[in-house]
């Protein structure tokens, strides 16, 4: 049988499919944690711990047996990345035999050029925009598409069987499958209709109708109790179900019981949130220890429910919103949503995938019927049932792995079917086949080898192009954003400190870097999002180290949501059950612990303490001191402090960061080991002497790291900090008697290296191209200012370009530097003659310091090019000319940083 297995050609592409997969995933995946949910799932299989609901457990216990036998090799978080690399590539390998197997039954004489549909399209899903995603990172998407492509090839495999009477035994099979799958996600529920309609079309059944629609109803039933809450109507529907299960047995047709069965023992896995709950694990969300708990974990009754009849956004922008997605996975030309990828991708696997619908429903229908089902159910239909609003927080195409899964499929399925085309026509097969002759494969000739080749290269082209931009932005190998961005956030606090975060991006890499690498574990972390919720309120305060808190447990139980007014304003607000139990911890731990709130937090989830907070960095420090104008004040020198002596930036620099701890150190006298083995202290915040010393050790900003628009938002908090430090010096320079250059040297040496750290994480953050360029004409680098906003000349908008060079000129026009000026002006000239703006910098330029003839001169210049005469120009060197050449009164609005 091995043998048998060895010879067969289909198990060399399917073990090549799966090699390719796992190896591509391999070399792409990132070697940490990535953003949003990865932290928690890493951190619960290492602990065997209970994530956010629904809970997925099986992914916890599948997840640690990697860990386990990975974890001490590459590392707890790459061991569980690649899990989801591993059962990715096993997907594909399914999605090959069910692609193959559908095209061969619907052209039975076509020979190999089903296997070549099914590489095709397990290639094009490979490579697609979503799957990858989610096959490189710690997420259930990559678990629960393997279960559904397995699934698939099982549905098939019992068509195969229908008329035998073992074939039962495999829809046993299915239902299991189908119980444990919601232990990777619910969603898995999802391949049961196609199933169903294939087993109710396949014409030599054994299985009665009864049987079929019953079990279906049961796994209805079960999916209800998932969705509504009305415990009454729904035990009394399964206590009609569960009668009529025994009725059927009693009268000897025992599927329905058997099925039930073994769907509960799949399901069984959930007892692990039961039993694992009571032990309280350090993640422990919802506590499901009781029945009732954990209901609420299958029902997700944390989250809104959601209403699919009242529309959260224009209904035809829902439905360009899911099929902008379908467009952008299979995208092999050129970046994703441009108009020569958009059209390459629709004549390319649009086409064949739309190809292969069409081809399946003519020559093997009810295959297809079953695929197509399960399309529009995870697709069109679960559009309109999730119901996105046009605000997301983040993008939403994960919801729809299951169906780009299935029209990948179709590629497939139309990649064979667009070959057979080529090799010949159609319809003797099935002659043959009528007649009980075993059809003969068609010949194959070399125009249709190389079309397949050619298929084969373009679904592979991301992995066989040269810097292709989709290879890019997978390959997270480098990418320790996620990672850094919580250990910064932890690593500047004081000992024992207390931090409030705001929601997954601040909290999960947190307590990933707590319970997995062990790092401030002295930092209680208080996440805004859950303390509204009093099992996340116990635990905080059992679970060391603990928030201390006057409220006992009952009365924590009792807090309940309070409209009330303002008795100065009249103003009307709810009292939320975390603004409670802040309060009461922040009354607690005033005296006791630092506390600080994260920069990630809105406004309005700390306004009551907004004014009392202090800038550090990422995080602002609790303080009994108002901010100027009842607004948070800055720390300028502890922030630096944090930025250059502390934080660690490899994700986004090519630095050294120990080099640059140690010199920090050494400057400013303090014990090295700064930030690494300790955190610093208040009394750190001296400056550095000489920040010229540390910048060259932060290195270059790297270009080998893809940052999407998460992490892009995240890290927008490192430059807008850098600016608060930067512009608090400069107004503490401005504020600096004449006669006291040392201090106003030292304020702005701080402000330069604000906005020079700032520049190197994000050279086109607004503030820092307003304001930097001004500080280096103050710092006598005029040179180095055009420099900057030279290289970031088509990066920011036209407006903001023009408003900073503006900006700049006068600044360096009013030290003396016209000619300076002048020289970058000729040069942006020579570069684009046909843009007026510069011409105007140059005549205000020389309007300021009333030269006529120059501003003649320039006026001329620009008749000369534009072939018209500018009669602002001209009104105003008219204007010179009778008023006795006056000063240019805008030339207030340049100038340096004093």
């Amino acid at each position: 049988m091995s043998a048998v297995w060895f010879r067969r050609p289909a198990s060399w592409v399917a073990m090549g499919i799966f090699a390719a997969g796992a190896a591509v995933y391999a070399l792409t995946m990132p070697l940490t944690t990535s953003f949003w949910d990865c932290g928690e799932f890493i951190t619960t299989s290492h602990i065997l711990g209970i994530p956010h609901q629904p809970g997925t457990p099986l992914y916890v216990l599948v997840g640690r047996c990697f860990d386990i036998v990975l974890g001490p090799l590459i590392g707890v978080a790459a061991s569980i990345n690649f899990m989801s690399a591993f059962f990715s590539a096993l997907a594909l390998v399914f999605l090959y035999l069910v692609v193959r197997d559908i095209a061969r039954r619907a052209d039975p004489d076509s020979g190999w050029l089903p296997e070549a549909g099914g590489a095709i399209g397990a290639l094009f899903l490979l490579f697609s925009q979503t799957y990858w995603n989610n096959a490189i990172e710690a997420e259930v998407y990559g678990l629960a598409a393997f279960m559904v492509a397995l699934l698939t090839w099982l549905g098939l495999r019992w068509d195969e069987a229908s008329d035998k009477s073992s074939s039962n035994r495999l829809l046993y099979l299915v239902l299991y499958l189908l119980g444990m799958g919601v232990g990777f996600h619910l969603g898995t529920l999802l391949a049961y209709p196609g199933i169903f309609v294939l087993v109710l079309m396949a014409r030599r059944r054994r299985l009665p109708l009864e049987d079929l629609f019953g079990i279906s109803v049961g796994l209805g039933l079960f999916f209800a109790t998932t969705v509504f809450k009305d415990g009454f109507v729904l035990w009394s529907l399964l206590t009609i179900y569960a009668l009529f299960v025994l009725y059927r047995s009693a009268r000897g047709h025992h599927f329905m019981l058997i099925g039930s069965g073994v769907f509960i023992l799949g399901l069984s896995v959930h007892i692990y949130l039961y039993i694992r709950a009571g032990q309280m694990p350090a993640i422990n969300q919802t506590q499901p220890d009781n029945f009732a708990a954990l209901m609420s974990v299958l029902r997700r009754e944390q989250y809104p429910p959601i209403d699919p009849f009242v529309r959260r956004a224009d209904l035809w922008w829902q439905i360009k919103y899911y099929y902008g997605y379908l467009m952008d996975q299979f995208a092999f030309v050129g970046g994703a949503g441009t108009m020569l990828s958009r059209t390459a991708t629709f004549l390319g696997p649009i086409f064949l995938g739309l190809l292969g619908v069409i081809h399946g429903l003519w020559r093997a229908r009810h295959w297809t019927v079953m695929l197509l089902v399960n399309y529009l159910i995870n697709a069109d239909l679960l559009n309109l049932y999730l119901n996105f609003s046009d605000h997301e927080v983040r993008d939403r195409d994960y919801f729809f792995a299951t169906a780009f899964l299935f029209f990948a499929v179709f590629i497939g399925v139309g990649a064979a079917a667009l070959l057979r085309y080529m090799a010949g026509p159609l319809g003797k097969a099935f002659r043959e086949l009528k007649e009980g002759r075993a059809p003969a494969a068609i010949r194959i000739g070399w125009p249709v080898r190389a079309a397949v080749v050619l298929l084969l290269a373009i679904a592979a082209l991301p992995a066989l192009a040269p810097d292709h931009p989709k290879w890019h932005e997978h390959d997270r190998t480098h990418d320790t954003i996620p990672r850094e961005y919580a250990w910064n956030m932890l690593a500047g606090l004081d000992r024992d400190a207390i931090l409030f975060t705001n929601g997954d991006n601040d909290t999960f890499p947190i307590w990933y870097l707590q319970y997995v690498e062990g790092f401030r574990t002295d930092v209680t972390v208080v996440n805004l999002s859950l303390i509204n919720l009093p099992w996340y309120i116990h635990q905080l305060v059992d679970t060391e180290p603990k928030l201390d808190l006057s409220y006992t447990p009952g009365q924590i139980d009792q807090l309940r949501p309070v409209l009330y007014e303002d008795p100065r304003t009249g103003e009307q607000r709810v009292a939320y059950v975390k603004d409670y139990i802040v309060a009461d911890a922040v009354e607690q731990a005033m005296d006791k612990r630092p506390i600080f709130f994260a920069v990630t937090i809105p406004h309005e989830n700390m306004i009551r303490y907004y004014p009392l907070l202090r800038m550090e960095g990422l995080a602002f420090r609790l303080t009994r001191e108002r901010g100027p104008n009842d607004m948070p004040s800055v720390d300028s020198d502890r922030l630096l402090a944090n930025f250059y002596g502390v934080y660690d930036f490899t994700g986004l620099l090519s630095g050294d960061v120990d080099a640059r701890r140690s010199l920090f150190a050494e400057l400013n006298g303090l014990p090295a080991g700064l930030g690494s083995e300790r955190p610093v202290s208040p009394s750190d915040a001296a400056a550095a002497v000489n920040y010229e010393e540390l910048l060259p050790l932060l290195g270059e900003p790297r270009d080998d790291v893809w940052i999407n628009k998460t992490a892009g938002n995240l890290l927008g908090n490192y430059p807008a900090a850098l600016i608060r430090a930067g512009y608090d010096n400069l107004t503490l320079a401005q504020a600096v008697a004449e006669d006291e250059a040392a201090r106003y040297d030292a304020h702005l040496e701080k402000a330069l290296a604000s906005f020079e750290l700032a520049s190197l994480i994000d050279p086109t953050f607004p503030m820092v191209t307003d304001i930097y360029p001004l500080v280096l004409v103050e710092k006598n680098r005029s040179t180095d200012a055009i420099e900057f906003l030279d290289s970031i000349s088509g990066r920011i908008p036209p407006q903001d370009e023009k408003k900073s060079i503006m900006q700049v000129a006068s600044a360096m026009n009013s030290v003396g530097e016209e000619a300076l000026t002048a020289q970058w002006m000729d040069r942006r000239i020579a570069a684009e003659p046909g843009e007026k703006f510069y011409y105007q910098v140059m005549f205000r330029a020389a309007r300021s310091r009333g030269d006529v003839e120059a501003c003649r001169r320039i006026h001329d210049n620009w008749t000369a090019v534009s072939g018209e005469r500018d009669a602002e120009m001209t009104a105003l060197i008219a204007e010179m000319e009778a008023a006795g050449n006056p000063a240019d009164p805008g030339r207030q609005d340049g100038g340096g940083a004093r």
